[in-house]
């Protein structure tokens, strides 16, 4: 039977009419999935930065010293912005140009210094330092540059001496002024037997640095590093003036901003002096992991964890730590100097690069738990939210009292629980509000670390404090009531 016109035009055929089927070939679907794919993913990036800008806007106000922040994707800069006051006094905002002391994040332009000379063949990691340093006393010990890079060196380091941060840092003090602040101070522990995070160590880095090269460990950085790379806005800090630089703040108390103390720039020296804007710090980044400033393998001895006598390693390379930010692989490293504290980040699996550099110290926004949570934000996979509640009375009675751990084995942790006040306080710093989410959790704002509660049925809690994934917690017996 004849179809209709009305039939066909509405594509009703007969067999004997239908066109033969085009079929898709698989090239062509794989290429619309692969295309699909991607809108997917470009969608919830562009969702997840909207979230991730929310989030900073509201940690960082307009009025107050506050950060600049970059992130990278695979090469590609995704955010870029600066957020508070560069400048209180002259309410000047902070930008991307914004320069910052970044404290310990010296560290790593320091052990790549060292590498670098290592594939020149003017030094080895596996020296002992008093091929460089023969003056320095050894205390009968074989200390290596390695011990020097990992801070398994045992050396005691200078800014833990009671009252130096305050007082002694003040002075200007040439190499071997700083180097004899601590150089007849008794060791720690025999090198290799332990790990303690050692500013004295990285002068001495410094100072072999600067035996082998003839020149200052500033010229050097400046010849070797960031002038070869175009690193324009990072520099070795001193008096000179530097176009763009943020001043440094602390907070005394919720209401009251101070101009940070003063700090003379040859005391950091290789541990700490360095200046840069979060830009300069991608680029270094680029550079470092991409065999552009040295080999992958100088690279890959950076990133290693440190090797004890014992056999056990700790999570930490040469001036960078070795970790992981939910379940991927993290290399990163923080910085904190008077009135300013930074944090950068590194995901290899993913390409993915962040920095936040902040001119306000103590000011309650900690940059290494803001980088995590936009990093965390920023894959897909953010840190849950936690809610505050009240424990129950007994529950409360039961908590009361003080608990004391060691955290990093050293440093002395408390907890104090009074009625439904918690506080916590690291090596007599402030106190921090801990807040109860649960029975058996407790947290506190602004933070990514958190307090398990063990209760023993006929004694006293235990709570174990988590600070690094991954990583045991800190245990914390109850020692009053």
């Amino acid at each position: 039977m004849r179809q209709s016109r009305y039939a066909l035009a509405l594509g009703a055929r007969s067999r004997e009419t239908q066109a033969p089927s085009l079929p898709i070939s698989r090239s062509v679907m794989k290429r619309f999935l692969i295309l699909f794919v991607i809108f997917l993913s470009h969608s919830a990036v562009a969702e997840n930065l909207d979230d991730i800008k929310a989030f900073l806007s509201s940690t960082y106000v307009d009025n107050r010293p506050g950060a600049s922040v970059i992130i990278v994707d695979n090469g590609e800069t995704m955010h870029e912005a600066g957020y508070g006051l560069a400048n209180v006094e002259h309410g000047i905002p902070i930008t991307p140009q914004t320069i910052f002391r970044v404290g310990s994040i010296t560290k790593q332009f320091t052990a790549a210094a060292i590498m670098l000379l290592q594939q020149r063949g003017e030094l080895s990691v596996g020296d002992p330092i008093e091929k460089y340093l023969p003056d320095y006393p050894t205390h009968g010990h074989e200390i290596s540059i390695y011990h020097l890079l990992n801070h398994t060196s045992g050396i005691k380091s200078y800014t833990n001496i009671p009252g130096y941060m305050n007082a002694g840092v003040r002075t200007d003090l040439t190499t071997e002024e700083l180097v004899a602040v601590f150089k007849n101070l008794p060791m720690d522990f025999a090198p290799g037997e332990d790990w303690n995070y050692n500013n004295s160590g990285y002068v001495l880095l410094g100072a072999i640095i600067e035996k082998v090269s003839g020149q200052s460990y500033a010229d050097f950085i400046a010849d070797n590093i960031t002038a070869p790379l175009g690193l324009d806005s990072t520099l070795y800090g001193g008096r000179q003036v530097i176009p763009n630089r943020a001043a440094g703040y602390e907070l005394v108390n919720e209401n009251t901003i101070v101009n940070a103390g003063f700090i003379s720039m040859t005391q950091p020296h290789a541990a700490g002096s360095m200046l840069s804007t979060p830009a300069d710090l991608a680029n270094w980044n680029k550079a470092l992991t991409g065999g552009e400033f040295i080999h992958d393998s100088s690279y890959e001895s950076m990133t290693t964890p440190a090797n004890l006598n014992s056999g056990e390693t700790f999570p930490y390379g040469y001036g960078l730590d070795v970790g992981s930010l939910r379940e991927r692989r993290m290399i990163s490293h923080g910085g904190g100097i008077h009135g300013f504290t930074c944090f950068s980040l590194w995901l290899p699996d993913d390409g993915l690069y962040i920095a936040v550099l902040t001119n306000g110290a103590t000011m309650g926004a900690d940059p290494t738990t803001v980088a995590k949570k936009i990093a965390a934000m920023y894959i897909g996979d953010p840190y849950p939210v936690r809610q505050a509640m009240r424990l129950a009375a007994d529950d409360e009675t039961r908590l009361a009292g003080s608990y004391k751990g060691l955290i990093y084995g050293e440093y002395p942790l408390e907890i104090n629980a009074t009625d439904s006040n918690f506080t916590l306080s690291i090596a007599g710093g402030p106190a921090q509000t801990l807040f109860a989410e649960s029975r058996e959790l407790l947290f506190m704002k602004n933070s990514l670390n958190y307090i398990i509660i063990e209760w023993e049925e006929n004694a006293a809690p235990r709570l174990l404090y988590h600070y690094e994934e991954n990583e045991p917690p800190v245990v914390l017996e109850k020692t009053t009531d």
